[in-house]
């Protein structure tokens, strides 16, 4: 029930609320700077996994983690990056575009980079192969359609949907967080043999892809609300995608634990991206007697 129905449930409806959030506008930016959004697909598509196989080659990291890692990185950009960058002092436009494209180009990339990346390190011996229709058709379900689907439903009733969209926020949330909880309690035992080493990996592997980016960027000359918002696009990864691929569609829930921890853990350097805007915010404006402060 937690893996076969919980969890693609959960995302079906974190996806849905997503689309909900979305119109037409937010899309006028792949038009309008075509050189930025290549450049936002290109980081996530091929600079974070190439990070993630440098560090399982250097690190010589065991099976579990190493292939944990692999999926968690073809994943897309999960809802929560564009509210990380409207608070961090993001484009929060850029961020919906990127997460958008990437969720419905997922399909199609997920099943190439994992099989690829599996081949390159030999894991494929351990007969872990994620076939391309059985993959494509779960993740068309629980992502693109449930996104397309709250489109629809935002372009026919905008005002219903704009009172109703903080309600689902929370909602969906709320689904994910019990999820994520339930899983931790049903995986408990293996918990203590993935800590430390996980911790490490997925800590360094978000704080490294975000000061990649940054490099990238700063060479590239982007502004930085900009730079802001790659780093951010390319570090919080879609861990809930990454744990439906693990435990619904290869039947191993030891490797969601990987994603289980990213998704825990990235939260770390975006709170410190979200600090440093409200610390580099002028100091509150002190109203005369009788008035209230901002």
């Amino acid at each position: 029930m937690l893996t076969q129905v919980a969890l693609p449930l959960a995302l079906a409806m974190m996806m849905l609320v997503m689309g909900l959030s979305l119109r037409p506008v937010h899309f006028i930016a792949v038009a309008r700077e075509p050189k930025l959004i290549l450049l936002g697909l290109a980081l996530q598509l091929l600079l974070l996994p190439a990070l993630a196989l440098m560090l399982v080659m250097m690190l010589s990291l065991p099976a579990t983690l190493a292939i944990g890692l692999i999926i968690l990185v073809a994943c897309p950009g999960g809802a929560t990056s564009n509210i990380i960058s409207h608070l961090s002092g993001g484009d929060a436009s850029l961020s919906v575009t990127l997460t958008a494209l990437i969720t419905l180009l997922a399909p199609l990339t997920l099943p190439l980079w994992v099989n690829t990346q599996l081949h390159w390190l030999s894991l494929d011996q351990l007969e872990l192969y994620l076939p391309w229709l059985p993959t494509l058709m779960p993740l068309l379900l629980v992502t693109v359609v449930p996104l397309l689907l709250g489109m629809v439903l935002a372009a026919r009733y905008p005002q219903p949907v704009l009172r109703a969209l903080p309600w689902f926020n929370r909602l969906s949330l709320l689904l994910f967080i019990i999820l994520v909880i339930a899983m931790a309690v049903a995986n408990s035992e293996r918990l203590p043999q993935l800590w430390s080493q996980a911790t490490l990996v997925c800590l360094g592997l978000c704080v490294l892809a975000m000061a990649a980016t940054a490099l990238i960027s700063r060479l590239l000359r982007l502004s930085e609300r900009h730079t802001l918002t790659l780093m951010i696009e390319v570090g919080i990864q879609n861990a809930g995608t990454a744990m439906l691929i693990s435990a619904t569609i290869l039947q191993r829930p030891d490797l969601a634990l990987v994603a289980l921890f990213y998704g825990i853990l990235m939260n770390i350097p975006a709170l410190l991206l979200i600090g440093r805007r409200v610390l580099r915010q002028p100091a509150s404006v002190v109203m005369p007697a009788g008035g209230s402060s901002l």
